[in-house]
């Protein structure tokens, strides 16, 4: 009942992401050499050479965090239970990461594999109490909008562990317990998440209200309550924003709960319905996720900017329509698969006179930028501003997304675009987006 996408998601909350390789580690250069020589493998021949190679890896290059990450995806991909070798990946993994950057991250890879159970509880059980030490941090009294984004992502690292440390409780028989954490799912769902993001059910329903009932379902279950298990399965059977990101997944576990409470095929067939998504909410790539947005009323400081396709970009840029922001850098590779729908987006758009398409690129050498632009042939305003971002967004990541109201207020935030390459999925929504943000 664990879907991969969503945890990886919650994950990348709650933990720090991996951080880049050079190469100067020697296990990227043998990673890479395997990589060229059993690339024609199928996958499950290809995972069991990973789990061989990798064993050898860590055994000649113990302080690398590269080799032991390698290691770690070669028993996700070949679905090893082997306690042991999870014990010590999960330890070496821990040892060479940032504090609370691995221990959630680890946890939950031994409650899915059913290994180290009680290990994993208490992982999660220390990580929890940092977690709520670190949400009693006093919020400034002018916030700027890298303290807003980091109050939000301070209070989101709970869910994760929250949901895993359930998991493990579940397993380990602790239904009391179980209960008590579900519990503190739901609080978090009825206060910080609605304080912190946006509640469309597009983006909220699948990664966030869905587990609740996910774990309640899989609890009843467990206590062999299985008329409430199908009760609360049926919240996520009947959402289409659910079945629309995973598909028949949850239909092909509750079933035989169905056959077995008596249930008829007529019946199922009313149980199992599911409405279609309302009229004007975009269907994205179906199975790739929506993510989230944090929900924002962050002004804009003042701005004067040097600009592409607009005179300047000031404060007045804004008045009167919905904006899309993209933030954005030649430098930045990802955010070179966006820019074809960012132009679309604009050329779109541009003869709107209620929403409107502004980049702000955080270049430093415009020279660059300019034969960046031309060589791309994009015709999409930019803002040229990394000293103003860093002034309210230091260190800002390129690549994510504002939507900034008719008054010039960041109001949605969202820090990568999920649909890549995927131009349509990615305009429907920010056209959506930017309807939803209007109509306000």
């Amino acid at each position: 009942m664990v879907n991969s996408a969503t945890m990886k998601y919650l994950l990348l909350l709650a933990v720090l992401p991996l951080l880049a390789q050079t190469p100067k580690d020697p296990v990227w250069d043998a990673y890479q050499t395997w990589q060229t020589e059993h690339q024609n493998l199928d996958y499950k021949a290809q995972s069991q050479s990973l789990l061989e190679v990798s064993a050898k890896w860590v055994a000649q290059w113990p302080g690398s965090q590269f080799a032991w990450e390698q290691r770690r995806e070669a028993l996700v991909r070949t679905r090893s239970s082997d306690a042991e070798l999870w014990k010590q990946v999960g330890e070496n993994i821990i040892r060479l990461y940032p504090p609370h950057a691995g221990a959630p991250m680890i946890a939950y890879d031994w409650v899915a594999a059913g290994v180290n159970v009680k290990d994993a509880e208490a992982l999660l059980t220390a990580e929890l109490a940092w977690q709520d030490s670190e949400a009693q941090l006093p919020e400034p009294a002018a916030p700027t909008l890298k303290d807003l984004l980091e109050a939000a992502n301070r209070s989101a690292r709970v869910f994760g562990p929250l949901c895993t440390l359930t998991s493990a409780q579940i397993q380990l028989q602790e239904y009391a317990a179980a209960r008590s954490t579900i519990a503190r799912v739901r609080q978090w769902l009825d206060t910080d998440f609605k304080r912190f993001y946006d509640p469309d059910p597009l983006s909220a329903f699948p990664d966030y209200q869905a587990k609740y009932w996910q774990l309640s379902g899989k609890l009843a279950e467990a206590e062999k309550r299985n008329a409430d298990a199908l009760a609360y399965y049926h919240e996520l059977i009947a959402n289409p924003y659910y079945r629309r990101e995973y598909g028949a997944g949850i239909l092909q576990h509750t079933r035989p709960l169905w056959d077995k409470m008596g249930g008829t095929d007529s019946g199922w067939a009313v149980f199992s319905a599911a409405p279609p998504l309302p009229p004007g909410v975009p269907s994205g790539n179906p199975g790739v996720p929506f993510l989230p947005w944090h929900a924002l009323n962050y002004k804009l400081p003042p701005m004067d900017l040097p600009a592409f396709a607009l005179a300047r970009a000031t404060n007045h840029s804004f008045e009167g329509k919905s904006t899309v922001v993209y933030l954005w850098a030649t430098w930045c590779g990802p955010c070179w698969s966006s820019l074809p729908a960012v132009q679309a987006l604009y050329d779109q758009t541009k003869d709107r006179k209620d929403l409107q398409v502004i980049t702000l690129s955080i270049d430093d050498d415009i020279e660059k930028l300019i034969a960046f632009m031309k060589e791309k042939k994009y015709t999409f305003p930019v803002a040229v501003g990394k000293a103003y971002v860093d002034s309210f967004l230091p260190q800002a990541a390129p690549g994510q997304v504002w939507i900034v109201d008719r008054t010039g207020s960041v109001r949605l935030q969202r820090a990568e675009n999920q649909f890549r390459g995927i131009e349509k999925a990615f305009t429907d929504e920010l056209l959506y987006k930017l309807n939803q943000v209007a109509a306000k």
